[in-house]
């Protein structure tokens, strides 16, 4: 009896422990847009809906402009080869493949499927997603259950968390979604490196950001070797550049750009 006493309460960690986290990520108190910190929850929760929905809003009036300055550049393009091969349906090796790389130990999303059903019943839904994903590719559209995701503010470390734009979101989407999503990542990325330019190392395959970080010192370098030293290194940070991001131009413009 005590030997099962003592096996049962080592048990209880791991619960407290997720309690304790999530005690920990819960948002107890915002400012305002006067300054002022409330603690009220229906507020907090409006405060910060408030402010993702005018960040994350379409600020894109006028598309025919956009189009007309990526029109003035000479982007690289993919060859009809390519085209044919990332717009063909998906395999069912491909879903088998992107099952397999779901990371284990993850939330699931709001369906409450985790990665574990996936794999247990990898052979049968394997079929299920290659009708869906082909549906998908017939009718141009994503079902509803692909645009929903369970989404956490997860505070910057070292920033006032009573400040709203001091949190980072993150989602859990579905994990059908997300396969679909690592797939036609997979594809892409097999011809990123043609289109993007060099100097870009950020999310690109085989790059990393040291890179860039040599190729500023060699400038440096050659800048005091020359006797005209008028030069200036800029360095821009973007204030919240993935969250602005419009997705009728990422979508509409550069990709159609592209191939």
């Amino acid at each position: 009896m005590k030997s099962w006493f003592f096996e049962k309460i080592n048990k209880i960690k791991k619960p407290l422990a997720r309690l304790k986290k999530r005690e920990k990520a819960q948002i107890n108190n915002i400012r305002n847009e006067r300054g002022e910190i409330t603690m009220d929850t229906t507020e907090i929760q409006q405060i910060i809906r408030k402010y993702y929905k005018k960040l994350y809003a379409n600020k894109m009036d006028n598309l025919e402009e956009i189009d007309k300055f990526l029109d003035s550049y000479n982007l690289p393009k993919l060859n009809q080869y390519e085209i044919e091969n990332l717009n063909r349906q998906i395999t069912s090796k491909e879903i088998e493949t992107a099952i397999k790389r779901i990371p284990k130990n993850k939330s699931p999303g709001p369906d409450g499927f985790p990665e574990e059903f996936y794999q247990t019943f990898r052979e049968d839904l394997i079929h299920i997603l290659v009708k869906i994903f082909q549906k998908i590719r017939e009718d141009g559209t994503l079902p509803n259950t692909f645009y929903e995701a369970n989404t956490t503010l997860i505070p910057k470390p070292d920033k006032d968390s009573t400040k709203k734009e001091n949190y980072r979101p993150t989602s859990l989407m579905n994990i059908n979604a997300n396969i679909l999503n690592k797939i036609l990542a997979t594809q892409i990325q097999q011809y990123i490196i043609e289109i993007i330019h060099h100097d870009q190392v950020g999310f690109t395959p085989g790059a990393q950001g040291w890179f860039n970080i040599c190729k500023s010192i060699n400038v440096t370098y050659h800048i005091n070797k020359m006797r005209n030293k008028n030069h200036m290194i800029i360095s821009i940070d973007a204030k919240k550049a993935f969250d602005k991001n419009q997705q009728p131009f990422m979508i509409q413009n550069s990709l159609t750009n592209w191939g």
